[in-house]
């Protein structure tokens, strides 16, 4: 762009929030985040509720709890809290930008690509393709999530503010192991999937889950704030946009891939009745079912993936120490 410009992050401090500051604070652009924590270039939620929204040429809003946080049990209470900071999030953000003099050209949403729900395939079965146009399968708690994330996105004015609905995969950042006998694995430039999904490795227990055929929907996390940029920068762009790779894969080929480059065995398959009985019921779909999206409109505004390919992704991320 032209001239630098401030853009407003809600939940900036997370995974995908620091990569997107990252890249626009390297191009010159001022970041500003909304956070529980204050601070400098940061506004909490009750500041924002109170005083409104600063002046800024952009808000993107990637505030949530992590629906499969691996150190949360999941109950009532924390279901509420997943809930709660999605939907009043999007709410208070939504009510500051409609409540401002100048609102910002453009509002970013997010959302996940659970979106979609479930249904239920046979092992001769084909999943079905889903695109930016497609409505849910069938509805299952992650994708009423969603649904709900969504809804409360759609009340700001788009008379005045272009808006951009992003509906995202799993995101991939890098994962370092060292080589050394005994020595643990080290998270590197971010956090993400991989890094969760570390130990069960390092202690080779890396597992497929349930059949292995349910669609994984992933990206990498440069595409992700690759498109973010996109969509901020682009202003003929809005509506709904799918950020998952082109690359689909199953579950068992993205798990398979991940064990090759990590140089570790696959051992073991975990079944359903484990998965629903260590992560909950309600949001056990998320890892048994998948989703077999496509970024349709996505490649069709121009944007061009970096990482396109799984093992070309896997060979950036993953990092043997020598």
């Amino acid at each position: 762009m032209s001239h630098a410009r401030h853009i407003v992050i809600g939940g900036g401090s997370g995974f995908v929030g620091r990569a997107l500051t990252d890249a626009l604070r390297a191009r010159g652009d001022r970041v500003t985040w909304i956070s529980r924590v204050p601070g400098s270039d940061r506004l909490t939620w009750d500041v924002l509720a109170r005083d409104g929204l600063p002046d800024c040429d952009a808000v993107v809003n990637l505030a949530g709890q992590h629906i499969l946080n691996p150190w949360r049990r999941w109950n009532a209470a924390y279901r509420e809290e997943v809930i709660q900071s999605r939907v009043q999030t999007t709410r208070t953000l939504v009510a500051a930008i409609n409540a401002g003099l100048r609102p910002p050209e453009v509002f970013v949403s997010t959302a996940g690509k659970c979106f979609y729900g479930t249904t239920e395939v046979g092992a001769r079965d084909a999943y079905p393709e889903l695109d930016e146009d497609s409505r849910p399968m069938g509805l299952d708690f992650p994708a009423e999530l969603v649904g709900l994330w969504e809804a409360a996105a759609e009340g700001v004015d788009t008379s005045r503010v272009r808006h951009v609905r992003l509906r995202m995969g799993i995101v991939l950042g890098s994962v370092t192991r060292e080589s050394a006998l005994g020595r643990l694995w080290r998270v590197g430039r971010a956090r993400g999937f991989l890094p969760i999904i570390r130990l069960p490795f390092c202690l080779g227990l890396g597992p497929v889950i349930g059949s292995g055929r349910q669609p994984f929907p992933w990206i990498h996390i440069d595409d992700v704030t690759g498109i973010l940029l996109h969509v901020i920068d682009r202003r003929d762009l809005d509506g709904r946009f799918n950020a998952v790779s082109p690359g689909i894969v199953p579950h068992e080929t993205f798990i398979r891939a991940v064990a090759r480059h990590l140089r570790r065995p696959i051992t073991w398959r975990a079944p359903g009745w484990l998965i629903e009985r260590v992560v909950g019921g309600e949001r056990s779909s998320i890892l048994l079912e998948g989703q077999l999206v496509r970024p349709k409109r996505t490649l069709a505004s121009g944007y061009r993936f970096r990482f396109p390919d799984l093992d070309a992704a896997l060979d950036d991320l993953v990092k043997i120490s020598v």
